[in-house]
C-alpha cells in the first residue's frame, strides 16, 4: 500500500512538471525556440512596414469649413449613395482624434454609417496650442454651434443627426440642451455624464485634482499629461498589451493594425487651460450638468430641453465610462423616444471592436434612419 502511495505520488510530481515549462526541459527548449522564431519574424515585419502601411483615413472627404481660423476644421464624406436626406455628425472628444472613426478600411465606422446611407460629417478638433488657453467650454459649443449651421445650410434641413461619442457626446448633450431645435436625433456612445462615483478610481481621482495651478502654470495641458492619468487607472493594462504583441509579431497585418491603433492613441491633442479649469471643476468634481444646474456663458443647460428621440450606448466593460456613468442620463431627460443600451466591450472596443462593426454601427443607422424620414 505504501509502495502504491508513493507510485502515485512520484507519478503525480512528473505530470505537475510537464505542465511547468521550466520544470520540463524538452517543453522549455520548444517553448524558446518558437517564441525565438516569432520574434525574429517580427522584427523583419517591423522593418518592412512602411509610413503607407499605417496610413489613417479609408474613406475620402473633403475640408468644407475652417472654424477659428482654421485651427478646427469640419469634413464631409461625400456619399453619391446617400438615401437620407437629413446628414450625420460625429462628434468625437476634443482630447483624442477623429480618424480613428475612419481608422482602415475594414475598422470604419464612418464607412458603416455611409453605407447604411447617411451623409456623414466629422470635426477635427485640431491641436490646441499655449496660445488658446483662454478657450473655454462656451467656445467649443460655439464652434460646434457653427457647424452644425453649415450642415443645415449645406443639405437644407432644419435639424441634423448629432452623435457624440466619450467626452463628445457630453458636448453633444449641452449643445441639444442648448439648441434642441437644431437636433433632429441625439445619440451619444460611451459618454461621461455621472461623476459622483467614489467606487471608481478614475473619478476618486479627480475629485483630488486642483486644475488651478495646472491651468495657470502650463496655459495648455499637454496629450501627454491627460493620457498618463487615463494610463494610470489600469496599468498593467499596456503590460498585457504588450505581452499580447509579442504573439502576434509574425503576422504582418496583425503587427500594422496595432501600430496603426497605438498611433492613433498617442496623437492625443492638449486641452485648453480654461476649458480643462472649467470642465474639471464644474462638470467632473461639482457634476453640474447631471444635477442639470451647468451653465455656459449665462446660458442654462436645461436638460429639460432635451426632447427630441435619444439613444446613448454604453460598454459593459468601459473602465474610463463605466455602465454606473453613462446609464444615469436616461432618467434625467424627458424625451418621450429614449434608449439606452449596453454592448459588450470597453471603452474603443464599443466603436472599433468586430464585433462594433456587425452589431452596434448597424444598430446605430437603423436606429437613426427610422427616425430620420422626412
Amino acid at each position: 500500500m505504501a509502495q502504491t502511495a508513493e507510485k502515485n505520488g512520484t507519478a503525480g510530481m512528473n505530470a505537475e512538471k510537464k505542465n511547468i515549462p521550466f520544470l520540463d526541459p524538452a517543453q522549455f527548449m520548444k517553448d524558446m525556440t518558437e517564441m525565438s522564431t516569432k520574434v525574429m519574424r517580427g522584427l523583419q515585419n517591423l522593418k518592412e512596414i512602411s509610413e503607407d502601411d499605417l496610413a489613417v483615413g479609408a474613406t475620402p472627404r473633403v475640408k468644407v469649413l475652417d472654424v477659428d481660423g482654421g485651427k478646427i476644421k469640419l469634413y464631409h464624406y461625400p456619399n453619391p449613395k446617400a438615401t437620407c436626406k437629413v446628414p450625420l455628425l460625429l462628434n468625437f472628444a476634443v482630447v483624442n482624434k477623429e480618424y480613428i472613426l475612419d481608422l482602415q478600411e475594414d475598422k470604419s465606422f464612418v464607412k458603416k454609417m455611409m453605407e447604411a446611407g447617411l451623409e456623414v460629417y466629422t470635426i477635427d478638433w485640431g491641436y490646441p496650442t499655449r496660445a488658446d488657453r483662454y478657450r473655454e467650454v462656451g467656445d467649443y459649443v460655439d464652434y460646434l454651434d457653427s457647424c452644425v449651421d453649415y450642415i443645415r445650410k449645406a443639405s437644407g434641413q432644419k435639424s441634423i443627426n448629432l452623435l457624440g461619442i466619450c467626452q463628445g457626446g457630453t458636448a453633444a448633450l449641452m449643445y441639444s440642451a442648448l439648441f434642441p431645435e437644431k437636433v433632429r436625433n441625439l445619440i451619444t456612445v460611451v459618454m461621461p455624464f455621472e461623476f459622483n462615483l467614489p467606487q471608481n478610481l478614475f473619478f476618486k481621482w479627480g475629485k483630488h485634482v486642483d486644475p488651478d495651478p495646472i491651468a495657470d502654470s502650463v496655459g495648455t495641458i499637454s496629450g501627454e499629461a491627460m493620457n498618463a492619468g487615463f494610463l494610470m487607472v489600469k496599468p498593467m493594462q499596456r503590460l498585457q498589451k504588450f505581452h499580447a504583441f509579442v504573439n502576434m509579431m509574425d503576422n504582418k497585418d496583425k503587427v500594422a493594425n496595432f501600430l496603426r491603433m497605438e498611433r492613433w492613441l498617442f496623437d492625443s491633442p492638449g486641452q485648453p487651460g480654461e476649458a480643462y479649469r472649467e470642465y474639471t471643476k464644474r462638470v467632473f468634481q461639482g457634476n453640474e450638468l447631471s444635477q442639470n444646474k451647468l451653465t455656459i456663458d449665462g446660458r442654462h443647460v436645461n436638460l429639460n430641453n432635451v426632447t427630441m428621440p435619444v439613444l446613448s450606448i454604453y460598454a459593459a466593460q468601459d473602465h474610463l465610462v463605466p455602465p454606473e456613468c453613462a446609464k444615469p442620463v436616461y432618467d434625467k431627460i424627458p424625451s418621450k423616444d429614449k434608449q439606452i443600451v449596453e454592448f459588450p466591450g470597453g471603452h474603443v472596443g464599443v466603436f472599433m471592436s468586430g464585433t462594433s462593426q456587425k452589431y452596434v454601427a448597424p444598430a446605430i443607422s437603423s436606429w437613426i434612419l427610422e427616425r430620420s424620414k422626412v
